[in-house]
């Protein structure tokens, strides 16, 4: 069972979840707009074996909100302060997409709080990520992404089945609930990537990184790395692991009832730290 508490990092109430502790702590860092409840279909494996927290991000689900105060950084700063004032022993961090940036920082900033990272499915290029991120395409979704937060639940239920009729009730209501419940200023960041990545240098992170590290991907056409950007971030890295999960999208199987296949993926490096 999940209890959720909320924390005050001195400038936003942070909403987490927190498990039993029944092992070392393993925190779950969620992708952009994401609340802790997406990752639901891992919790009861995770759970049985560690100290599990799961936190939302300023300006999503019940945490705080924090006008003109989204780019990464300030994000970095809450995880920080999280790790020292609530964990404060050494965490395995599971980043996912917005959260794989987020762990790569945060075990930049105190290395001593971090034992390992499992980075899921998170763009590695970033100056290239900034240039898609001015196409037609990406500038749409983003106007969808806008517009879509903050409006009522059941709106959201709705427009949402509409556009995925395919796809399962159950990842209807959890789209719904993310975007009723996030901040939409939130979505002007993803629209204007080089002003969320301040002060941001994956290239920096890994050339000092002395922690394991885990890449999990997706496959290029339906994720967010794609194989150039793993082969570059092991000539700094050459000790970096990864695993390749083909046949899923940017979710990893987490939310479309596969998740034995990310969990059968982290395994081996997760029992390399025991």
């Amino acid at each position: 069972m999940l209890v959720e508490k909320s924390f005050d990092t001195g400038e936003v109430v942070l909403n987490y979840a927190e498990g039993p502790n029944n092992g070392p702590p393993f925190v779950i860092l969620p992708a952009y707009y994401h609340v802790w409840q997406n990752y639901k279909s891992i919790i009861p494996t995770l759970k049985a074996q560690y100290h599990l927290y799961l936190v939302d991000a300023r300006g999503t689900g019940k945490s705080g909100r924090t006008p003109g105060r989204y780019k990464l950084k300030h994000m970095v700063e809450d995880t920080v302060a999280f790790l020292n004032q609530i964990v404060v022993e050494p965490s395995i961090l599971f980043g996912h997409s917005k959260g794989g940036w987020m762990a790569l920082w945060v075990a930049y900033r105190v290395p001593e709080q971090v034992k390992a990272i499992i980075f899921g499915d998170a763009p590695l290029n970033i100056p290239g990520l900034i240039v898609t991120a001015a196409t037609e395409e990406w500038l749409e979704d983003g106007k969808n992404e806008r517009e879509w937060s903050g409006k009522p639940y059941n709106d959201l239920i709705k427009i949402f089945m509409d556009r995925n009729p395919d796809t399962d009730m159950d990842q209807i209501m959890l789209m719904a609930e993310t975007f009723s419940n996030a901040d939409p200023e939130l979505s002007s960041y993803w629209t204007k990537l080089d002003e969320f990545f301040e002060g941001f240098s994956v290239k920096d992170i890994l050339e000092k990184l002395r922690i394991p590290l885990l890449v999990v991907q997706a496959n290029p056409e339906m994720g967010m790395i794609n194989h150039e950007d793993v082969k570059w971030a092991r000539t700094i890295m050459p000790k970096l692991s990864h695993v390749y999960l083909g046949e899923t999208n940017h979710w990893m199987g987490i939310r479309d009832k596969r998740e034995h296949l990310f969990l059968n993926a982290i395994t081996p490096f997760l029992e390399s730290l025991r």
